[in-house]
C-alpha cells in the first residue's frame, strides 16, 4: 500500500506524460487491481492509453488493451476480453514477431477457455503454442508456470495422479533450480492441494505447516501465509474440527486481508467462514455474511462470477431452512443467467441439477398426501 500511495502521488503530478509514465501507469494499475480497486485501476490503464494515443508505441498500447481485458475477464465480460486478445493483442505481437509476448497471450486466452469449461481447448493451446515456445526460448520459468497451469486443468478434470506427477516431478524441480523459494513452496501448496482431494488429509495438513508456511513466514510474505493458513483450516474443517478452523480463518487469516486492505480476499474468507457456520447449523448468522458482507463485495469488484457462486450458496440456505421458493427464484433468475453468459458449462451443469431437485422437492411438497 506505501508503494501504492507513492506511484499515486508520483503520477499527479507529471505533465505531460512520458513513456516510463505509462510504464508506471500500468504498474499502478495492476496494484490497485491485486487490492480490489477495480474502478481506479481502470481509470489508471485508460489514462495510460490516451498518452500512448499520441505516441508511436504499438507493444505499449497491446501491452495496455491486455489490461483492459483482465478488467473485462474479473467482471466477467469474456466475449469482448476474448475479442481484446484475438483482435488487438495477437496481432501486434505477430507483426512485431514477439513469440514470447504471443504466447503468454494465448495463454490468457486458455484462461477464458477454461473459465467457460472448455478444458480441452485450454489444454491444447498450454500444450501446443505454449510449451513449445518457452521451451524453444528456453524460459524455464515461463515453461514450470505453463506445466502449473496444465496441471491445474488436469486436476480440474480428476486426472490427479498425473497432475501431481507433474507438480512433483516438473514443476517443483524446475523452480527449485531457479531458486525461487517462492514458487516452489507455491508449488508444494498444490501439492497438498491434490493430496487433500485424494483424501490424504494429514499428508496434505503437513505439506502446508511444515514445508510451505515456513517460507512464507521467512520471507514476510504475510498475504501467501495468510492463504496457507486459509487452507489449512479447509483441511481442519474436512476433518471435522470446526472450531479450530473457525478461528484460523477469524484470528489468524481475515486480520491480515484488512490490514493490507485485500477486500477480495478478506470476503472469501468471510465466505469460508460461512461456510463453516452453515456445517454448524448457524444458518441465519451465515445468510447474513453472505448477503451483507460477502455479496456487496463481489458486486462492488464487478466480480460476476464469485457473486453467481455466492448466489448459490446463498440458495443452498434457503433450502436448508426450507424456504425453496425462493432458493429456486434465486438459482433460475440469479445464478444461472450468469453461467449462461459466462458460458460457463460446468458451473451451469451443476446449478441446474441443484434446480432439477429443488423442483422435485416443491413438487413432492405440493402434492395431496397419499393413503
Amino acid at each position: 500500500r506505501e508503494h501504492l500511495d507513492e506511484l499515486q502521488r508520483f503520477l499527479r503530478s507529471r505533465s505531460p506524460l512520458r513513456l516510463v509514465d505509462v510504464d508506471l501507469l500500468l504498474e499502478l494499475g495492476d496494484l490497485q487491481r491485486s487490492i480490489g480497486q477495480p474502478e481506479d485501476a481502470e481509470r489508471s490503464y485508460a489514462r495510460a492509453l490516451t498518452a500512448l494515443a499520441s505516441m508511436d508505441d504499438r507493444r505499449r498500447r497491446a501491452t495496455a488493451r491486455g489490461r483492459i481485458a483482465d478488467l473485462l475477464e474479473d467482471r466477467g465480460e469474456l466475449d469482448e476480453a476474448l475479442r481484446i486478445r484475438t483482435d488487438e493483442e495477437i496481432p501486434v505481437y505477430e507483426r512485431l514477431g514477439d513469440v514470447r509476448s504471443l504466447a503468454i497471450t494465448r495463454g490468457r486466452i486458455a484462461n477464458i477457455r477454461q473459465t467457460r469449461g472448455e478444458l480441452d481447448e485450454a489444454l491444447r493451446i498450454r500444450t501446443e503454442e505454449q510449451l513449445p515456445v518457452f521451451d524453444r526460448l528456453r524460459d524455464m520459468r515461463l515453461l514450470a508456470v505453463t506445466k502449473s497451469q496444465i496441471a491445474d486443468i488436469l486436476q480440474m478434470r480428476g486426472e490427479l495422479d498425473e497432475a501431481l506427477r507433474i507438480r512433483t516431478e516438473e514443476q517443483l524441480p524446475a523452480f527449485d533450480r531457479l531458486g525461487d523459494v517462492r514458487l516452489a513452496a507455491i508449488t508444494k501448496g498444490q501439492i497438498a492441494g491434490i493430496l487433500e482431494a485424494r483424501g490424504e488429509l494429514d499428508e496434505a495438513l503437513r505439506v502446508h505447516t511444515e514445508e510451505q508456511l515456513p517460507v512464507f513466514d521467512r520471507l514476510g510474505d504475510t498475504r501467501l501465509a495468510a492463504i496457507t493458513k486459509g487452507q489449512i483450516a479447509g483441511i481442519l474443517e474436512a476433518r471435522g474440527e470446526l472450531d479450530e478452523a473457525l478461528r484460523v480463518h477469524t484470528e489468524e487469516q481475515l486480520p491480515v486481508f484488512d490490514r493490507l486492505g485485500d477486500t477480495r480476499l478478506a470476503a472469501i474468507t468471510k465466505g469460508q467462514i460461512a461456510d463453516i457456520l452453515e456445517d454448524r447449523g448457524q444458518l441465519d448468522e451465515a445468510l447474513r455474511i453472505r448477503t451483507e458482507e460477502v455479496l456487496p463485495v463481489f458486486d462492488r469488484l464487478g466480480d460476476v462470477r464469485s457473486a453467481a457462486i455466492t448466489k448459490g450458496r446463498i440458495a443452498r440456505i434457503l433450502q436448508a431452512r426450507g424456504e425453496l421458493d425462493e432458493a429456486l427464484r434465486v438459482r433460475t433468475d440469479e445464478e444461472i443467467p450468469v453461467y449462461e453468459r459466462l458460458g460457463d458449462k460446468r458451473s451451469l451443469a451443476a446449478a441446474t441439477s441443484q434446480v432439477a431437485q429443488l423442483r422435485q422437492a416443491l413438487s413432492r411438497t405440493s402434492s395431496p398426501s397419499r393413503g
